[in-house]
């Protein structure tokens, strides 16, 4: 009798432990949920904030260029001036943010990833409606956007030869759904697992669960599939915020 309820001591004891575990683990994943959540939201303001930076900085020179230029003419040296202009043109042209649609948000987002693709030499396809997405949360707009973009461009990355890289985006309304569509390219015999190649374990995962959250949080659905042939990975996103 004494063995019996030792053993019920003992299983207790464990079984509190186990729960104990599980729960920590639990808390620490929705602990990296949070953090992923809140990285893409410091992104798109580290993004706005460097953009104010270079712009302040060109607008605080300016005076000091149209004083050298003045110069310039003054002194008939046209070849020079006219280099210089040409200069500032390109200076003037690499601060100005495209506009793919009349919602900032949308906006700012497509500029920071567009301005990343052109860094890691990844062509990127743009092709967005004009309209104001308003209907989902500024901050779920953010994560889902920097999430969906961030894995189309590791998944580029992946691929040695440039000339083979892409990525398509689509955002549009119909009816009361919004729906994101992406297309990338993947690397021969990808097997799509949605788990980052990422080098520290515990963010395997994390913006892929993101997704998935935000899409349940709108009432929507995610499909996807994989062109073999063509190596291209197509995944499509409808959101139902007013159901």
């Amino acid at each position: 009798m004494a063995a019996v309820i030792i053993l019920g001591v003992v299983f207790i004891i464990f079984w509190s432990i186990f729960h104990r575990i599980m729960k920590i683990r639990e808390i620490e994943q929705e602990n990296q949920l949070l953090q992923s959540y809140m990285d893409a939201i410091r992104e798109f303001y580290l993004g706005i904030q460097e953009g104010v930076e270079a712009t302040r900085k060109y607008r605080h020179d300016l005076a000091k260029h149209i004083q050298t230029m003045e110069k310039l003419l003054e002194g008939q040296n046209l070849n020079y001036a006219c280099e210089y202009r040409d200069n500032l043109k390109e200076q003037y042209e690499s601060l100005k943010s495209r506009e793919f649609c009349s919602d900032e948000i949308v906006n700012t987002i497509l500029n920071i990833k567009r301005e990343q693709c052109c860094e890691k030499k990844i062509p990127l396809e743009i092709q967005v409606e004009d309209v104001i997405y308003n209907e989902i949360e500024e901050a779920d707009l953010v994560s889902i956007l920097h999430n969906l973009l961030d894995n189309a461009i590791e998944a580029n990355e992946r691929i040695f030869e440039e000339k083979e890289r892409g990525i398509w985006f689509g955002m549009k309304k119909e009816s009361n759904y919004i729906v994101i569509e992406m297309k990338n390219r993947i690397i021969k015999g990808e097997k799509i697992t949605f788990q980052t190649h990422k080098i520290r374990k515990e963010e395997h995962g994390i913006g892929t669960k993101i997704i998935e959250m935000l899409v349940k949080k709108y009432n929507g659905t995610r499909t996807w599939q994989v062109q073999e042939e063509q190596l291209i990975f197509e995944d499509r996103i409808e959101l139902v915020p007013n159901r």
